[in-house]
């Protein structure tokens, strides 16, 4: 989600899955990209295949829990993610998409490449 910061700053936020051992079950990593990173990151679809670089940053917050019988409980809990510094689109999901129809076809027709 592409924004523009209070102070003027172009932010984006996003979502990246990485490989899981168990494919039911894959794994997220929250991303932020600042800038031309934005701009880019908000072009980003699910399925493209992208390389980011950046650091793992941690910031606090408050989770304000409420019971069944109304009682309020906060917690204080740590999030974590990555900043980007770079973002790289590899491969769009149209062209992973077609490469994997072709590996259909090479694997059926027996000239597996």
């Amino acid at each position: 989600m592409f924004r523009t910061t209070p102070r003027g700053k172009k932010i984006a936020d996003l979502l990246v899955a990485v490989n899981s051992p168990d494919p039911k079950c894959p794994n997220y990593i929250p991303c932020i990209a600042w800038g031309k990173s934005a701009y880019l990151a908000d072009t980003v679809e699910p399925g493209y295949r992208i390389r980011l670089e950046g650091r793992i940053q941690s910031r606090e917050y408050e989770k304000t829990l409420y019971g069944e019988n109304g009682e309020t409980t906060v917690q204080k809990r740590v999030a974590y993610e990555v900043s980007c510094s770079s973002i790289e689109i590899l491969k769009t999901a149209e062209e992973i998409r077609e490469r994997n129809q072709r590996r259909k076809e090479e694997k059926k027709n027996g000239s597996v490449t």
